[in-house]
């Protein structure tokens, strides 16, 4: 099996020696965000810079991948559905990505779901970063 390309953006804080966050191209109009660990209030500035940077022209199906997030941070909830509204214009629709287990995390992306009116999908069932990276 052959691998599988794709564009690495912005990626989290430059001074942080583990980042939080990730963000790439995946197919075209599809950006795909992953979250290591905690996300930190303080990270959500450079993350939405990045993401505004580089939304497709069109609309963009967005990829959040936060299998590996650990805890809610619920300030970064309510930035992230302000950011979505403002950009709802340009988003197709949205993906998130979670755990089973990861009930949660479940809920949280349903109340962005209800916030924003945006279309968004939570799929739990998908383990490999390969099913994840063919998403789009």
């Amino acid at each position: 099996m052959g691998a599988v390309a794709a564009r690495h953006l912005d990626e989290g804080a430059p001074s942080s020696s583990a980042k939080s966050w990730t963000l790439e191209h995946t197919a075209p109009g599809t950006l795909l965000l992953r979250f290591v660990g905690p996300t930190l209030t303080a990270e959500i500035p450079g993350l939405f810079a990045a993401m505004t940077r580089h939304m497709p022209r069109g609309t963009a199906h967005l990829v959040f991948d936060i299998r590996q997030l650990e805890g809610h941070n619920s300030e970064v909830r309510a930035a992230f559905q302000r950011w979505l509204m403002e950009h709802r214009s340009r988003i197709s629709n949205i993906t998130v990505v979670v755990r089973k287990a990861a009930t949660v995390l479940q809920m949280a992306a349903s109340v962005v779901k209800l916030a924003t009116g945006l279309r968004l999908e939570i799929r739990d069932d998908l383990e490999s970063d390969a099913a994840v990276f063919h998403l789009g």
